[in-house]
């Protein structure tokens, strides 16, 4: 299982290959679950960290197919 540290490291990076490859996409970002558990002193756990980095993989994956169809 992945740390914190490591995924948010992998959030960075794939939001990173967002705006440098896919900056149609970005206006998406803000769209994308980021789990409702959410609060100041509770913070985020691995689980809702990886499902936002399978999120925005997702949105580079889906955008990907249907580019390539045109």
């Amino acid at each position: 299982m992945e740390s914190k540290n490591d995924l948010n490291e992998f959030i960075y990076f794939t939001t990173q290959k967002i705006y440098k490859e896919f900056p149609e996409l970005v206006k998406y970002l803000d769209e994308l679950p980021r789990g409702s558990s959410l609060t100041a002193d509770k913070g985020v756990n691995n689980k809702e960290l990886k499902s936002y980095l399978e999120s925005l993989n997702d949105l580079i994956d889906t955008y990907g197919k249907e580019h390539d169809k045109k």
